[in-house]
């Protein structure tokens, strides 16, 4: 029973990554195009708005990868060290 909750816990997860990553990468890309691309906007009155909106996905995806990061997918490094 215990393995199929630990694929449970593990699916959730990777389900969860995934949709922050999206998000992460979803939230890059409209950056990237409205700093760098401003010709693909054409008439865009709100563009600032839609900045702000983009940066704060952004902030939130990156921000929800490194809480489950820390608390959920602990690194190697917090291991304790063999004393040989």
């Amino acid at each position: 029973m215990t393995d199929h909750r630990d694929r449970i816990k593990s699916q959730i997860l990777t389900a969860a990554i995934a949709r922050f990553q999206a998000d992460r990468h979803e939230a890059l890309a409209t950056l990237d195009i409205y700093l760098h691309n401003s010709v693909a906007i054409g008439d865009h009155s709100s563009i600032l708005e839609e900045v702000i909106t983009a940066t704060k996905k952004l902030a939130e995806a990156e921000e929800a990868l490194a809480s489950l990061q820390i608390n959920f997918m602990p690194d190697e490094s917090d291991a304790p060290e063999d004393d040989e």
